[in-house]
């Protein structure tokens, strides 16, 4: 229902979902980036210091310039723009926000374009964290006249009768990298309180 009323009347500003199968039943385009499984894949076969890095290169040689929104917190946004050159800066169209405070991300993001020589109004933001329309708003106006933005809605969409919603996602605990052992894997939000996976390898991956 959310899907067919906003393609029905959302045509300026509803640009697609991330439901291929909605996306073919409404004739819409299905859009999204990259999850963190992806990254956290390349960190149980490479090593954090190499995840990153890797899993945005192997990306680009598979989609060759399409799905260009870089995921920016598998391993913290801090030490994602350490590994984000200006090649990697250049090829993606932009990046997207999934954790901690969405207008300190905004500022880091713009920051690094312009270091990179890079216009930000010539890039996108995709914010995506637990979103409502009042942040939106909120960010949207922040955002206005300094970079392109967007925004991934799900639960506000799907779930805005009052009820509370359960607040979950689900997340890769183990990878089996071709005919290796299985290796745990972690993620490292920008909220501390939403690190996920083996506590001994959140440890490692942070003291290293």
């Amino acid at each position: 229902m959310v899907v067919r009323t906003l393609k029905q009347y959302g045509e300026k500003t509803f640009i697609g979902t991330s439901n291929v199968h909605l996306a073919m039943k409404y004739e819409t385009k299905p859009i999204g980036t990259h999850a963190h499984e992806w990254f956290m894949f390349h960190a149980a076969k490479y090593g954090y210091k190499m995840a990153n890095l890797l899993g945005l290169e192997h990306w680009s040689d598979v989609y060759r310039g399409d799905l260009g929104i870089a995921l920016s917190d598998t391993y913290t946004t801090e030490v994602f723009f350490q590994q984000f050159d200006k090649k990697l800066t250049k090829l993606f169209d932009g990046v997207r926000h999934d954790s901690g405070d969405p207008l300190e991300f905004t500022d880091k993001v713009i920051a690094h374009y312009k270091k990179n020589g890079i216009d930000p109004l010539s890039k996108t933001i995709i914010f995506s964290d637990g979103l409502d329309y009042d942040k939106v708003e909120r960010i949207a106006s922040y955002c206005e006249g300094k970079i392109l933005h967007s925004f991934g809605v799900g639960t506000n969409f799907t779930n805005d009768v009052g009820l509370r919603p359960m607040n979950i996602v689900i997340k890769m605990t183990d990878a089996l990298p071709e005919d290796d052992q299985w290796t745990p894997v972690i993620k490292l939000s920008d909220e501390p309180m939403k690190h996920t996976g083996d506590e001994d390898s959140i440890y490692i991956a942070k003291k290293y």
